[in-house]
This record gives structure tokens, sequence and C-alpha cells, in this order.
């Protein structure tokens, strides 16, 4: 590799949970170019990691000859040691047929930007590479295998968190496992500080009602889960407001939603990294990123045989 630390390229960067994930691994970084276009993930990437080398749109983004060209300028980079992304999976997931809509997979305006990571991985042949997406329908899940070369790795998220969320993995470090089970549990995260958990009181519009059916749960596809005892809660989407969410806790003489540091720790995020943002745009951000803990699992295997390269 590279000298001593890494070259890192993250396209579909979001708010930098890479970055998180290589710090948890012991994976120093010379430089982290991070290609992510939604402002409200860049303020807080930037805010956390105010070195990030932000690049612009995923589209406008190649690599040639160790020059990594970009919207933003061109970088003389030479090699990348690591490229990560998690390509948009929004037409590939089955929560879609929920709201009646259809799965396009590839074919989606969204998740076709996949072959814009599968561009680049050709373009810059990066010693170590990982993406990520979400638990699909199997005939799409063989069409990304066949593009990549690898079988996909299937992780969820509740081993080393108190969120259920299924993704697949695909990358070449070599022998990665699945996860220990930590056996985390929700109830010692919950948030019990009134004073804090007030400002994320759901109000009682009837669409809330319906949301919540009496803290009965489920009621076919219409109810949110209640999760107010649960060891786990659901998987954690960008809009916490609709069904499917994360889930509904009892509240007062209602429910909540789960709070902003709630959402953090259940994608191991550090408590208070989107505290930059509103509630509803840091929802937005931490839906669309990694379970961290996940990630530097993943990563920790690149670790091992850094060691023998003099990479940490």
């Amino acid at each position: 590799m590279g000298g001593n630390l890494l070259n890192v390229l993250s396209l579909f960067d979001g708010i930098s949970c890479g970055r998180i994930a290589l710090e948890r691994a012991n994976i120093k970084v010379d430089n982290y170019y991070a290609s992510e276009i939604k402002k409200t993930a860049i303020k807080v990437a930037k805010l956390n990691y105010p070195d990030t080398i932000h690049i612009g749109d995923v589209t406008k983004v190649s690599y040639k000859d160790g020059v990594l060209y970009t919207e933003n300028g061109n970088y003389n980079i030479g090699k990348i040691d690591l490229l990560i992304g998690g390509s948009p999976c929004q037409d590939f997931s089955t929560c879609r047929l929920l709201n009646g809509e259809n799965i396009e997979g590839l074919k989606g305006k969204k998740s076709r930007l996949f072959y814009e990571y599968l561009r680049i991985k050709n373009e810059c042949n990066p010693t170590y590479f990982l993406l990520e997406n979400v638990k699909m329908k199997k005939e799409s899940e063989i069409e990304l295998n066949n593009y990549i070369g690898i079988e996909g790795i299937h992780i969820n998220s509740n081993l080393v968190s108190y969120q259920n969320r299924q993704r697949i993995y695909w990358t070449n470090i070599l022998n990665v496992k699945i996860p220990k089970d930590k056996n985390i549990n929700f109830q010692d995260f919950k948030d019990t500080d009134y004073n804090y958990s007030i400002k994320f009181k759901v109000l009682k519009p009837p669409s809330r009602e319906r949301m919540w059916n009496n803290g009965s749960g489920r009621s076919g596809f219409v109810a949110c889960p209640n999760v107010t005892n649960a060891k786990k809660i659901n998987c954690i989407t960008r809009k916490q407001d609709r069904q499917p969410n994360s889930g509904l806790i009892e509240f007062d003489d209602f429910c909540r939603f789960l709070t902003q540091h709630e959402l953090e720790q259940g994608q191991t995020l550090p408590i208070g990294y989107t505290d930059c943002l509103s509630i509803r745009q840091a929802q937005d951000v931490i839906g669309d990123g990694w379970t961290v803990d996940v990630i530097a699992h993943i990563l920790s295997y690149i670790h091992i045989k850094c060691k023998y390269n003099n990479i940490t």
C-alpha cells in the first residue's frame, strides 16, 4: 500500500460513517475523499471531520493514471488503497411494496447509481473495496454478485446494535466472518429524560393514531411496531413519520418517535454526532447511513493484514 497511511475514496459518503469505522478499526487515513451531494450530510461530515476532501457528484468523478478527476478539482493521489460506498437502495428495497410501489432494481433511477460505483472501481482498481446495499430480491442480488465478481455477505446490524437492519456487503477483504452477537438491548439505551424527550413528543393527528394503533403495534401493514419494551428496534429509515419505521414508544398519554440520540446509537454513531441538524434532518441522514460497528468489523480484517505492512 501507499506508505503508512491509507488513501480512501468514499462514494455516496453521507455523514462519513466509513471514517468513524476506520477509526474504530484502528486504521489510519492519509486522505479521505468523499463524494456526496446532500448538503445536510456534508454539514455533519465537515463538522466532525474538517479534513474531509469533498469531491461532489459521483457521476462527475473519474480516475486515471493516479489522478482523481472531480467537479471540485483534480487530485494527484496515486494509488487508492480503499474504495467504500453504499449505493442508493430505494429501488431494491422490499419496503417499497408496503407503499404500493414497484421494485425496479438496477433499472430504477436511484439504484442504477450502482453502475457509477462499479465504473470507478474498475477505473482505480483499489487494493480493497467495500460495497453495501439493502437485502433485496435474490435475482437482484445475483445480478450484483455477477457484476462485482464475488458473493455478498449478509449481516444483520442487530448483532452489534439494538437495531434490526439486514444488509449485504460485497468486499475483497479476505476471511471476513459474521460478527458475534453482543446481545445489545434497546432498554439499556432508551431515553428516559423527560425534559429531553418532550421535544420529540408525537402529536395526535389521525394518521399518527393509525400508526400507533393504541399501542398494540402492527395491524396488517397499517400500524408501526410498538418498541416500548422491545430488546431491538426495527430498521431505522429516513423518515420516522411513516410506516415502516424503527418503531414507536409509549410517552406521556400517547407515544413518541425515537429521539435523535436514540437513532444515532441505533446506528452505533457517537452520541451528538448529528446535533448540528434538526431532528427531521438527522432522521434523513441517519437513515441513509451505515451501522458503523458493522463496517468497523469488516474493515478490521484489513487491520490484521496491515500490521504486516506497517499500515497501523
